[in-house]
């Protein structure tokens, strides 16, 4: 009965959010009937989260939801990440037996919470990365032939699997999943997979690729001639510009950012075929805010990205700060699905100070490997000596002949003192440790940059916030 009453509530909502999602594909939708998508949905996930959520039935008691606008959304008060952490279940407006799937978050910024997903949730959240797989699709194969898809997820309770599974399903490819993490798995079989099965498509993070390259070579195989893979769609870590490139030279695939978002918020943004990120206009309200004082900017611009989930499920989130500092921009004349994109520039705890000034992780991995080709791996350790910060980084290229490697060293050192304004020292080494590579799936910072400096590695968030906006304004 519980299965039967779920499946009529996707239905009714399916008929709902259908004709609306349909149309912003389509390039129809047009900004009036979008706006009055939102305003209903969001009164009515006020109204079912004060009912369900023990943790919203207080956070916003007093709201009357039948008065709230979206231009007055912004005065409601913030959800945090440590109302997430300190809440854990509380959060949920359902029990888990109204939810599809469990997941956990993988605690890389602190302890792990639940984020169960119902039927309409993971509906709407998969809708929306499918149209970016479907036009990955048209671009890299223009005569509608079908790839397999080789899904190389992280851990058994995250969504990266089942999300990526079921868009195989609805756009009728077949998918494989072999995270080689697995004690059943491991690298031997993952990659006598992706040669048998000829994998054409591989979803996971950026780090695995270099790691699948890496393997690859020890085991005398070559990356671009030995494999079928013709792109990559990443997600998981920070993946740059510059090391998109990296991968692609060693792999001669193109490579995606296939999306942005989390598991507490879902998908919140996904690829198109030019690089660049379109936000889910149907499925969040997005605000930005300057992340010192919480005041609300507007829509788009730059600062603390703050999203509202606009569908009734199990776990929505009003108003929840997501820590990430990002750039959403409109251009005019477009359609609202072209219209808008978004830069996540990178997180405020997870910038650094050097020598006075803030920089994001993508700023000091840009420095690093720019121009840089063939290269399996990267660490990056931070010193200090008679209190000046220092950089050394540490660059794994086995395919660099002898003769390019001290040519290679001294441009990389220039560009990193350059850019960051530290002295810098550059290494080229055999072979970095495999927890290097693991990077989003585990923690960047943690994985890829190392601070020796202070035994406590805090961060005065406001003054980083401040000059991360001053830096992202003019890069």
């Amino acid at each position: 009965m519980k299965n039967s009453n779920n499946h009529e509530k996707l239905k009714k909502f399916q008929q709902r959010y259908d004709p609306i999602t349909n149309a912003y594909r389509e390039r129809t939708l047009t900004e009036s009937v979008l706006q009055h998508w939102k305003e209903e949905q969001l009164k009515l996930v006020i109204t079912h989260v004060k009912v369900n959520s023990p943790f919203y039935r207080t956070h916003l008691g007093y709201v009357e939801e039948t008065k709230l606008t979206l231009d007055t959304l912004h005065k409601l008060p913030f959800t945090t990440k440590d109302d997430l952490r300190e809440q854990m279940n509380q959060m949920l407006s359902g029990s888990l037996s109204d939810g599809l799937y469990y997941y956990e978050t993988t605690g890389t910024t602190g302890v792990a919470t639940p984020c169960p997903r119902d039927q309409k949730e993971s509906y709407a959240s998969n809708l929306q990365l499918q149209y970016a797989y479907e036009d990955m699709l048209k671009d890299v194969f223009p005569d509608n032939h079908k790839p397999v898809l080789g899904i190389l997820g992280p851990t058994e309770i995250h969504s990266f699997s089942d999300t990526l599974g079921t868009i195989a399903m609805n756009i009728g490819i077949c998918h494989a999943k072999i995270w080689p993490g697995s004690p059943v798995i491991g690298f031997d079989k993952c990659l006598s997979l992706m040669q048998e099965l000829k994998l054409e498509i591989i979803a996971t993070s950026p780090g695995q690729v270099m790691t699948l390259a890496k393997e690859a070579i020890k085991r005398g195989l070559d990356p671009k001639k030995d494999f079928h893979v013709k792109a990559f769609m990443l997600s998981g870590e920070l993946c740059t510009p510059e090391l998109a490139a990296n991968l692609e030279s060693l792999w001669g695939a193109k490579v995606y950012n296939s999306l942005y978002g989390s598991q507490e918020a879902f998908v919140i943004a996904s690829s198109t075929p030019t690089g660049l990120l379109r936000p889910h206009l149907p499925n969040y309200i997005f605000e930005v805010v300057d992340p010192e004082t919480g005041e609300y900017l507007g829509e788009t611009g730059d600062g603390e990205l703050v999203v509202t989930c606009l569908i009734d499920g199990l776990k929505p989130l009003i108003r929840y700060r997501t820590g990430d500092i990002v750039s959403i921009k409109t251009t005019a004349n477009k359609s609202l699905f072209d219209r808008y994109t978004i830069d996540v520039v990178g997180r405020v705890r997870d910038s650094v100070e050097l020598n006075g000034k803030y920089f994001t992780a993508a700023q000091i991995e840009s420095s690093l490997i720019k121009n840089i080709r063939g290269c399996l791996g990267y660490q990056i350790l931070l010193t200090q000596s008679n209190n000046e910060d220092s950089i050394i980084a540490k660059l794994e290229i086995p395919s660099l002949p002898s003769k390019d490697r001290k040519k290679l060293i001294m441009q990389t050192s220039h560009r990193i003192s350059e850019q960051l304004g530290c002295p810098s020292t550059v290494m080229l080494v055999e072979d970095l440790s495999d927890y290097v590579n693991l990077g989003g799936w585990i923690k960047w910072k943690a994985a890829r940059l190392i601070d020796t400096r202070f035994e406590n590695d805090n961060i005065d968030t406001e003054s980083s916030a401040e000059q991360l906006l001053e830096r992202l304004n003019t890069v």
